[in-house]
């Protein structure tokens, strides 16, 4: 598979992987915007909801303060200290009964004025019912006796067994919730002790029904809860009777329970942390779900709150459901949406520019690549026009066009200039002998003869053959026939070891100087003759000739030009 079969097989792969990188990418954008706005909703009703339970908790605070202060007040009333000392020989014995109790009670005069003032008392202080209990625990008067009502008077019965007044005939004040023996109606209980000269004497007992404290849980969602965990009253009256988790009430005698409620079981009004919020949405937190909690009857997650130490043993409850939860999560959908459509256009976007970008750049390349490959074969063709491809002497071309700038320099300068023409001697024969290899390495050893005796600054060149040119700048013909002929010598004396040992090499010089007024093709003349002078005297030998005004002959310009 080529590179480009398989980039256009991984292309739609990769893609892909980004997309899926994209819905990811959304999915915890939308998680931590949902989030925000979830932490915003908590606050805010958080806020409200702790409000709502404050001034619930203030009002039950405040009515049972109210209510405490009646019977409070009443205990230190001469009337009823009085009428308790009066009444202790009351108590209960084996022959005396409670009919007989209630029937030596009611006929005591002192004991009926008492019920008719605690029955006055009853109708201005809001109470349900007052009574007064000896130290013996008989309950010697009551608000009640006076009136027509069907329900009979606790007048001459034993209140010993009702907790609350157990603890006040000790001495100490007390509170609670009870249901009403023989009417069967709840209501809070409030127990004060009495004392007449430092001695106690009895306790004031009074019942505030529940009915006249509705209004404590007016808000949706309210509810209370005695001391053993028992809801006493609710804005949803299915959850009266009801128990918090855990309470109390379930580690009390049964025979308690009975006395104190009237019923012996309680249901779990089973409020717990959610655990389903996660699950519906794991974008919230833990720490934030542990926040939230689940009820019977409520849809979603709710916020409870509670206040107790109301100075009494009852507490203020609020489970209040989170209206915007299923808005929520339709956000926190929508979001994940649009937040992955914006990613995934512009990710299509940045593809399209990077993909035409990618392939603008490989066009560049290209281009580039072939630019560089034409500048090469330039350079190439540049470097094989100016040099001979055998030798690497320089070209016939670019030697005439360097003799020319080297003249106007020399005359520009006014220096001396050498130009010498070379011929190998007898080179036909090494072609013949040992063929046309050997005659290449021949001419290649002669050119590199001259890169080893010659300066930097002068050139060689191939004018054709076995004949090459030589240029010598700054040097006169004393100095430039010194050089040629260290040349001659050093090529007969240094044999190239790519020849057979059998060929001898020697080279035929002539040499001559530019003069004031000489043009390219008069000293290539004089040095050709020089050379045919040299030739002529029996060749692998050096001749100088003077610059002169002589003429170039018909071969010179035959032969160079």
């Amino acid at each position: 598979m080529n590179r480009t079969t398989l980039r256009q097989a991984t292309g739609p792969i990769v893609f892909v992987l980004i997309l899926l990188a994209c819905w990811f990418a959304a999915g915890m954008v939308a998680d931590r915007m949902v989030q925000q706005e979830l932490a915003a909703t908590l606050h805010a009703q958080r806020q409200m909801s702790a409000s709502i339970v404050d001034n619930m908790a203030e009002v039950i605070a405040s009515d049972l303060a109210m209510s405490r202060a009646i019977p409070a007040t009443m205990a230190e009333m001469d009337v009823v200290q009085n009428a308790l000392v009066q009444s202790r020989n009351y108590a209960a014995n084996g022959e005396t009964t409670e009919p007989g109790l209630r029937a030596a009670l009611l006929k005591d005069p002192r004991m009926t004025a008492v019920s008719t003032f605690l029955h006055r008392a009853q109708g201005f202080s809001g109470l349900d019912q007052v009574w007064l209990v000896n130290a013996n625990g008989i309950c010697v008067a009551a608000s009640d006796v006076l009136t027509d009502t069907p329900r009979r008077s606790f007048v001459g019965v034993d209140m010993r067994v009702r907790a609350y007044l157990r603890s006040a005939l000790l001495g100490a004040f007390s509170e609670a919730y009870g249901v009403g023996r023989t009417s069967g109606e709840p209501g809070i209980f409030i127990a004060v002790p009495v004392y007449a000269d430092g001695e106690l004497t009895g306790a004031v007992v009074a019942k505030v029904g529940i009915a006249r404290l509705r209004h404590w849980v007016a808000h949706a969602g309210t509810f209370v809860a005695d001391g053993n965990g028992v809801i006493i009253m609710a804005h949803d009256s299915k959850l009266e009777g009801h128990t918090l988790p855990d309470s109390p009430v379930t580690k009390m005698r049964t025979a308690d329970r009975k006395l104190t409620y009237r019923r012996d079981t309680f249901p779990d009004i089973q409020i717990h942390v959610d655990t389903q919020v996660r699950e519906a949405a794991p974008w919230v937190s833990a720490a934030v779900a542990e926040q939230l909690f689940a009820s019977a009857g409520q849809p979603g997650p709710s916020l409870y709150q509670t206040r107790g130490g109301l100075n009494s043993g009852l507490s203020a409850h609020l489970v209040e459901p989170l209206p915007a939860w299923p808005e929520l999560l339709r956000n926190h959908k929508r979001d994940h949406l649009l937040v992955f459509l914006t990613l995934a256009g512009t990710v299509a976007l940045a593809w399209v520019i990077t993909v035409s970008y990618v392939r603008e750049r490989r066009h560049h390349r290209a281009t580039r690549d072939l630019a560089e490959q034409l500048q090469s074969a330039n350079t190439l063709l540049s470097a094989e026009a100016r040099h001979d491809a055998l030798t690497g002497a320089l070209s016939r071309r670019y030697f005439l066009d360097l003799l020319r700038h080297e003249i106007d320099r020399a005359h520009l300068g006014n220096q001396p200039l050498c130009m010498a023409i070379a011929d190998l001697d007898h080179f036909k024969q090494i072609n013949d002998r040992f063929g046309h290899a050997a005659g290449d390495r021949a001419l290649e050893h002669f050119v590199d003869t001259c890169r080893a005796e010659l300066r930097g600054a002068d050139a060689i060149g191939r004018l054709g053959g076995e004949e090459f040119g030589l240029l010598l700048p700054a040097t006169d013909l004393a100095g430039g026939r010194e050089v040629v002929e260290r040349l001659r010598l050093r090529l007969k004396a240094v044999p190239s070891a790519k020849l057979p040992a059998s060929v001898t090499l020697s080279v035929s010089i002539g040499i001559t100087e530019l003069s004031v007024d000489d043009l390219p093709e008069r000293i290539m003349s004089r040095a050709d003759t020089a050379l045919y002078a040299a030739k002529t005297g029996g060749r692998d030998r050096t001749e100088a000739l003077p610059p002169d005004d002589t003429a170039p002959s018909a071969r010179t310009v035959a032969n160079i030009w």
